[in-house]
């Protein structure tokens, strides 16, 4: 197992309501993949540095889990797919 840091920004026209159900979606995929979620933190609603997806501001979302190397491609797949998730970036973090 090794440790990460996901950071990743959601869909501003998701509710405050609907954010955890979000949160919690990437959450059961890392634990339903043997992963453990240590901590997550939200930063709340930003305005972004340029538009992406034709949105100008993102909820900003930070989640550090320890997680199998082999299951990290298949995490970003997953967040691909995601439509709540217009942006995010996985970094291993050296121990």
């Amino acid at each position: 197992m090794r440790d990460y840091e996901l950071i990743y920004i959601v869909n501003p026209n998701v509710t405050e309501e609907q954010l955890p159900i979000t949160l919690d979606k990437v959450n059961k995929f890392i634990t339903d993949k043997g992963g453990a979620v240590d901590k997550v933190d939200q930063w709340g609603r930003r305005k972004l540095a340029y538009p992406i997806k034709k949105f100008t501001e993102g909820n900003y979302v930070s989640a550090k889990f320890k997680f199998a190397p082999k299951g990290a491609s298949e995490l970003e797949n997953n967040l691909k797919l995601t439509e709540e998730i217009i942006r995010y970036l996985l970094i291993k973090l050296d121990n």
